[in-house]
């Protein structure tokens, strides 16, 4: 690839990044055009670094684009680039899609509207000071052997269940349900204990007259 060379002398050059400074989001790039040397500690080119601040840097041995200065020792990192070495994980233009290392994919297609996470993820962590809004025009489906609840529960809809429901309330007060309306049961009721009404009534109790 030829060097694009500016008015003010800077020249666009490709070469391999050989050292990185994470902490300081910085990297060191081996150079042909310069006899396979090392060039000085170069800052990556970031979206944003001041009230919003972006983060990202290349791996050791990936393709860059260098902007340098006439004498190759001042310069920014403008990204990495493929090759046929190193082709891109998809080939769409309706795609954004990012793939990393241990397998992970994060993908947006513009063409079926469908947001994908999926790959190597083994945790995924939203976190919200006040709330948090799930909002969806027809079905939400959790699709996961266990589900858990650390709080209250309200539902405001019709709960409907299948499989069967076991439920524990714990210790003190909290062990007692409260329903307010009718139960209707298309079955039978194996209680341990009484079964009582408002008046007292059990199902222990005889009413037949004497």
């Amino acid at each position: 690839m030829s060097d694009t060379q500016q008015e003010s002398g800077t020249s666009l050059k490709i070469g391999t990044v050989s050292a990185v400074d994470a902490r300081n989001c910085r990297v060191r790039i081996r150079l042909p055009d310069y006899e396979n040397l090392r060039s000085a500690w170069l800052p990556v080119l970031q979206a944003k670094t001041l009230r919003d601040k972006h983060y990202h840097l290349p791996d050791i041995g990936e393709h860059v684009a260098v902007l340098l200065d006439p004498r190759g020792e001042d310069g920014v990192v403008l990204g990495a680039i493929y090759s046929s070495a190193d082709m891109p994980p998809v080939s769409s233009g309706d795609k954004h899609h990012i793939q990393f290392d241990d397998g992970a994919e994060v993908e947006y297609d513009r063409t079926s509207h469908q947001l994908t996470v999926r790959g190597g993820v083994q945790k995924v962590v939203v976190e919200a000071g006040s709330e948090i809004l799930l909002k969806a025009g027809s079905k939400v489906i959790i699709d996961t052997p266990d589900t858990e609840v650390t709080g209250t529960l309200l539902v405001k809809g019709r709960l409907t269940w299948q499989g069967g429901m076991t439920g524990s309330g714990g210790s003190g007060s909290g062990t007692t349900a409260t329903i307010h309306g009718n139960i209707h049961v298309d079955g039978n009721i194996d209680a341990t204990g009484s079964i009582m009404d408002a008046g007292g009534n059990s199902n222990h109790h005889s009413h037949g007259g004497g």
